[in-house]
């Protein structure tokens, strides 16, 4: 359907209908979005940040994400108007705020629709040079990144490999089925993801321009080189922003602040990315649950913990996630930052097969039977980057080691057991997982990850999808 006034007077009277049950009504307070949407839009943000995110009522997310299309839907009409990209971006932005923030809670497909809409109204007419509604670019000299077609890959240095990751072809399922049950430890994949589009695709620039509206999508960016360092944390950022002031145009420097994209389902936010992979199907065999014995066998959390790092964002119940034969989820995640960001030394409570789909990453993965010895932090950690949501708040971070494993990295001659006691004694394997490969990590198994640094100080970008399985 066209971006016309017709059709943003269809979307306006979808919008305003409200069933009997919906959560929406649960505000009590009157809902005349049309003419109060920036207030009820400030009441519903107010709603969200007062409380803990798990104890925010959904009456607010609907109220959050209602009051965002109907501010796109009015911006838009001032579209035609004024004619700008200033104007048409503000659109843009306030719909995924709505996904952002509320998930966008009972109107996913709705506010797909209206950005699908807008990207075709885009490239339809991307050639009427005359019109400055029609031309975008990345950053804010239109075109800016033009020069560089593809992300970066600059040289870098390779950390040696002492007790290699095992790699085989990709296995049949009945064999990786048998690896699950009998063998339980990391494993390479190689060949597994040889049809997978995004091998190439997501190497170029222009891709991820076309795909985010010109780098006018919203994305929820952690600042910081990793979320157990002191002035880690989150920050809402035009994807242009993102790109050019964190990964083409990177500060050469370990010491810079470090931006990545990480935890956050952009496969929802930005649907058509599905089309560039494929979900493993050894993400559906039934996997065995925490060895006997562990942290997480121990507490029983193999389906209660979601996250393996906090969130300064809220979490709103989502759909139903996909579904596997076995009745497990599958949940797929995307990673993509610059050189020297690291995944400090943590554990999840699923099965995951990390698939590098652009640059190299290091890995070093320790087995749950060595828990004891990696030092977990407390299950009641001071959340300094949350205060602001209600006061002073704790998390669970016995998923994560105190263990600094980047400094380890940097001084591998260095006698680490002053530090950490007898650490030089607890057995592990590691691997640089090269683009094209999958790394098998069974549930519970601690692994830290770095992006490969260049030793001349320039970028390394890289991205990699998780896809994520529960027991």
């Amino acid at each position: 359907m066209a971006l016309t006034l017709s059709y943003l007077g269809h979307v306006m009277s979808c919008v305003l209908v409200h069933d009997a049950d919906d959560e929406i009504l649960k505000c009590q307070c009157p809902l005349d979005l049309v003419q109060k949407y920036n207030g009820l839009l400030e009441l519903a943000d107010e709603k969200i940040h007062i409380f803990p995110f798990s104890d925010v009522q959904l009456c607010w997310f609907r109220l959050y994400t209602d009051a965002s299309v109907v501010k796109a839907v009015k911006i838009l009409e001032e579209y035609w108007n004024i004619g700008t990209n200033v104007v048409l971006d503000e659109a843009i932005s306030a719909l995924d705020m709505a996904l952002i923030m509320a998930g966008g809670l009972g109107r996913q497909d709705l506010i797909q629709d209206m950005l699908t809409t807008i990207q075709k109204h885009v490239d339809t007419d991307s050639h009427e040079a005359d019109d400055p509604r029609k031309r975008r670019g990345l950053g804010d000299g239109r075109g800016k990144s033009k020069s560089r077609q593809l992300l970066p890959d600059d040289p870098v240095s390779i950390p040696k490999i002492w007790f290699p990751v095992p790699a085989i072809a990709a296995p049949s399922l009945e064999d990786f089925q048998k690896h699950l049950y009998d063998r339980k430890d990391p494993v390479i994949l190689n060949g597994a993801l040889n049809h997978w589009p995004a091998l190439l695709k997501w190497r170029k620039v222009s891709f991820w321009e076309d795909l985010t509206l010109g780098g006018s999508r919203l994305v929820p960016v952690e600042l910081g080189r990793s979320y157990v360092d002191n002035g880690w944390g989150q920050e809402i950022l035009p994807f242009k922003q993102f790109l050019n002031d964190y990964i083409l145009h990177h500060p050469a420097s370990r010491d810079s602040r470090t931006g990545y994209l990480a935890q956050h389902d952009l496969f929802k936010q930005i649907p058509a990315l599905h089309a560039d992979i494929a979900t493993l199907d050894y993400c559906y065999l039934d996997a065995p649950p925490p060895a006997a014995g562990t942290p997480l066998a121990l507490a029983k959390s193999g389906k209660t913990q979601q996250l393996s790092h906090p969130s300064t964002l809220p979490q709103p119940k989502a759909q139903p996630a996909e579904q596997s034969s076995a009745g497990s989820e599958v949940q797929t995640n995307i990673w993509f930052g610059p050189a020297w960001t690291i995944s400090p030394l943590h554990h999840d409570p699923y099965h995951n097969i990390l698939c590098q789909v652009v640059g190299k990453k290091y890995l070093r993965l320790y087995s749950p039977h060595h828990s004891s010895k990696l030092q977990p932090m407390s299950n009641s950690v001071s959340a300094p980057h949350l205060i602001d949501a209600s006061g002073d708040l704790t998390i669970d971070m016995s998923n994560t080691s105190s263990i600094d494993i980047a400094a380890m990295e940097l001084s591998p001659h260095q006698d680490w057991n002053d530090t950490y006691p007898n650490i030089s004694e607890v057995p592990y394997v590691e691997c640089v997982l090269e683009a094209g490969q999958a790394l098998y990590i069974p549930i519970g198994w601690w692994h830290y990850a770095s992006n490969i640094r260049a030793v001349t100080g320039a970028i390394y970008a890289m991205d990699f999808v998780t896809l994520a399985r529960t027991t």
